[in-house]
């Protein structure tokens, strides 16, 4: 599964009911908010075993799905 269809299990997993059909669509427009940024990283480590502490979190990776794509990889998901 490519990496941008799991952050998209994982955001409707945290409750997120419709995603952007573009990478580069704002997530806020769709719901993001600071609470689903707290309830999406629950799902996000879920979803590719890792762990997010709060020294790596970003606000600014919750910008679209490419800033969140680009994080992930970053924090080593695959």
């Amino acid at each position: 599964m490519e990496l941008v269809e799991r952050i998209g299990k994982a955001l409707r997993a945290a409750g997120m009911e419709d995603l952007p059909t573009g990478t580069s669509e704002s997530l806020s427009a769709y719901g993001m908010d600071s609470l689903m940024m707290v309830l999406s990283v629950a799902a996000l480590e879920k979803e590719f075993s890792i762990r997010i502490s709060g020294r790596d979190f970003s606000e600014a990776a919750f910008q679209n799905l490419a800033s969140l794509a680009f994080w992930l990889r970053k924090l080593g998901a695959s």
